[in-house]
């Protein structure tokens, strides 16, 4: 029982003093982060459609790990995955894990476009946006007995929450922004045109206009205005030029047309 209570006030000693790369604050370590980011994965993929397709998984993993490899982050274990759903979505999890759905490859005409999405969702995991979240309104108690398998509660909140909502959180303004100018220059270290990144938003914003429930799940939590497109636009103005920046490819044609579902 001891020991017990020792090695619980260890861990909640790191949780205090738990670093965030986005400078926020924080109280999950890095390390208490990813092992949270496994175990909701595990649950996630029992709970939520994932697609198995091993082609589709390898395709999304290497265009992911390609943005990670631009990151402070690069040396972690990170995994992406794609749900099967014709929803227009796509999110991150604590620890590393970005998901996007079958929806939002239709929606992107090329693969600038899908890597924009993805690059937002990536630094908002390189930043650890949900667990400075989580830190601001769960506190210190309550976080140290989700992280010691104490409270299955609060838990299973935290999990439904992602799986009701396909995400794990709504972030603040200050939050996209950050996102946005961090996927904007990772883009374009990965060879990756960050055109993509503001065509795409561009491409919701249409949508959401011709049928809003198709893009609900993922305005509701990634509010998208021109006033975002136009700093993505005017970050992209302070990149050195270069014209081998890729926009599109056959690989991505290919793999669009075989897993992209339509709304």
């Amino acid at each position: 029982m001891k020991s017990a209570r020792l090695s619980a006030l260890a861990i909640v000693a790191v949780l205090i003093t738990g670093c965030s790369s986005g400078g926020g604050f924080n109280m999950i370590s890095l390390e208490e982060e990813w092992r949270l980011g496994q175990q909701l994965a595990a649950d996630i993929e029992r709970q939520m459609p994932v697609v198995r397709d091993q082609a589709a998984n390898a395709y999304i993993t290497q265009l992911g790990q390609r943005l990670v490899a631009q990151t402070p982050m690069a040396n972690l274990p990170w995994g992406f995955h794609i749900i099967d759903s014709p929803e227009v979505n796509a999110f991150n999890i604590p620890g590393g894990h970005v998901y996007v759905t079958t929806g939002l490859i239709g929606a992107a005409d090329n693969v600038a476009e899908l890597a924009g999405v993805m690059a937002h969702e990536i630094a908002h995991g390189v930043q650890r946006h949900g667990t400075e979240q989580m830190s601001r309104a769960q506190g210190i108690n309550i976080l140290a007995s989700v992280l010691l398998g104490q409270n299955p509660a609060a838990y299973q909140q935290i999990l439904a929450q992602i799986v009701a909502g396909g995400a794990m959180a709504s972030y603040g303004r200050d939050a996209e922004r950050e996102s946005d100018v961090l996927g904007t220059r990772w883009m374009h270290a990965a060879g990756y045109n960050p055109e993509g990144m503001a065509s795409m938003f561009e491409e919701l914003l249409a949508r959401r206009q011709r049928s809003p429930g198709a893009v609900e799940r993922f305005f509701s939590s990634h509010p998208v205005t021109e006033s975002r497109i136009e700093l993505v636009r005017s970050e992209i103005a302070k990149l050195p030029g270069n014209s081998r920046l890729v926009t599109n490819t056959n690989d991505y044609n290919t793999f669009r047309s075989r897993y992209g579902r339509s709304s």
